[in-house]
Order: structure tokens, then C-alpha cells, then sequence
């Protein structure tokens, strides 16, 4: 168990050193020689306790437009969080939407982010089988 915590340790610390920006999904560096570091970047999205979740959507149902829309699609009751709906706000925010900067900041009060375990990967170059 200790060696099993350990190595998780490492790996995480290589993926934080080696993809100081990285983002959810497949981040690779090349290493030199054809060699690629790939690492499988995954984060964990864990939702607050319902009452807390539930006032969060009632505020998001009350902005704007969209927001009752939105609200009903952001969270699923089992309950599940929808990253698809999660990143379509975050795109909207990032084109300047005002209404989405004010639904990500709910989605903030019930929302917590963490890293997840990452993968990592060397591969050797296309063509140098032995």
C-alpha cells in the first residue's frame, strides 16, 4: 500500500512537472529521439450536498434567458455532473458571456474540482521495433 500510494505520488508530480498547463484529456511532450511523455489527465467533479445544489439551480433557473434550460441540464439526480454543459458555460464565459460568468460562479458554491489519477506513458519512436 505504501509503494502504491508512493508511485501515485510520483505520478502525479512528473504530470504537474512535465504539463504545468495541462487540461483534461490526452497532454504528450516530446522527449527527443521520436520518444513521447503521454499523460491521461482526468479531474474529479464532485457536487455539494443536494439542498446546497439544489438553491445553486434555482438561482442558475432565474438568470437570464437560459438559465432554467441550463439549470436543468447541469445536474442529473443521481445526482451526476454533466461536464459536457460544465465546458459549454466555460466556452460562453470565455467569449464574454455575462450571463455564463454569473452561472459558472453558482456552479462554483456546489461545485469542488480535484485531479484525478493520471496515466502516464512512454512511447518509442514509430519505426525502431526489435
Amino acid at each position: 500500500e505504501s509503494l502504491k500510494a508512493r508511485e501515485m505520488e510520483l505520478r502525479k508530480y512528473i504530470v504537474n512537472r512535465a504539463f504545468p498547463n495541462k487540461h483534461e484529456g490526452t497532454n504528450t511532450l516530446e522527449l527527443g529521439g521520436g520518444y513521447e511523455l503521454k499523460a491521461g489527465v482526468k479531474f474529479n467533479y464532485k457536487l455539494a450536498d443536494n439542498d446546497t445544489v439544489e438553491k445553486g439551480l434555482s438561482k442558475i433557473a432565474s438568470m437570464g434567458n437560459r438559465g432554467a434550460f441550463i439549470a436543468e441540464r447541469l445536474v442529473s439526480w443521481h445526482p451526476n455532473f454533466l461536464v459536457t454543459e460544465y465546458r459549454n458555460l466555460q466556452e460562453l464565459a470565455e467569449e464574454g458571456s455575462q450571463e455564463a460568468k454569473a452561472i459558472l460562479q453558482e456552479v462554483n458554491s456546489f461545485l469542488t474540482i480535484t485531479d484525478a489519477a493520471p496515466t502516464l506513458e512512454i512511447r518509442e519512436p514509430k519505426g525502431k521495433k526489435k
